[in-house]
């Protein structure tokens, strides 16, 4: 029983995470944001920004 909860509790952690992430990368609108935002994921691998760029791409 508590492993459920747990893992329901890290569930609703992990959405409030990814929530809060989308709506700082939404922040970013203009094309001079989006631009500076694109120079900043350009310094790390596809791996270290897979789940940005799933929000990115509306996924």
């Amino acid at each position: 029983m508590k492993t459920a909860a747990r893992r329901v509790r890290a569930a609703v952690a992990a959405r409030r995470a990814r929530v809060r992430l989308a709506r700082e990368i939404g922040a970013y609108q203009t094309p001079a944001e989006r631009l500076e935002l694109d120079l900043m994921l350009g310094r790390h691998t596809e791996e270290e920004i897979a789940e940005i760029d799933a929000i990115l791409r509306g996924v």
